[in-house]
């Protein structure tokens, strides 16, 4: 019960910010990646799947979609041949400052999903998540 509380609370939010982005022509995942790569020289797509907490096969996908659009290079790694470096390229740098942080990043979109509570509430679900989450990670 309380792990569908909270799924649905937080898909509820990604659709919330993935319809804010439809304009832009970019989802929450393009921009991560995307952000991931300026703040890094190079990522693989392994890399990009364990970030995505994805299959290798579906971040390959969404990959190619942002090589189609000009964003990442792919290019093999120069020490091993059989590995594949993606990088950023400028057309991805200018469309990830083209999209307005505020439809992004949490906390900072025209709906807040903390407004609802109080000081003293958002302490209290920060510290059951935080333990919530140390007893799965415990669990595994």
């Amino acid at each position: 019960m309380l792990m569908d509380l909270v799924g649905r609370a937080h898909l509820t939010w990604k659709r919330h910010v993935a319809r804010n982005l439809t304009a832009h022509g970019i989802t929450p995942k393009q921009i991560f990646v995307l952000r991931q790569l300026s703040a890094r020289p190079t990522l693989t797509p392994s890399e990009v799947a364990e970030l995505l907490f994805a299959d290798r096969p579906t971040a390959t996908v969404m990959l190619r979609t942002l090589e189609r659009e000009g964003w990442i290079t792919r290019r093999r790694d120069p020490k091993n041949g059989k590995r594949v470096l993606l990088a950023l390229t400028p057309a991805g740098a200018a469309k990830l400052e083209s999209v307005p942080e505020r439809l992004w990043r949490s906390g900072r979109t025209q709906l807040d999903p903390e407004a609802g509570l109080s000081t003293s509430e958002r302490a209290e679900l920060a510290r059951l998540l935080t333990k919530l989450t140390a007893h799965l990670e415990a669990a595994r």
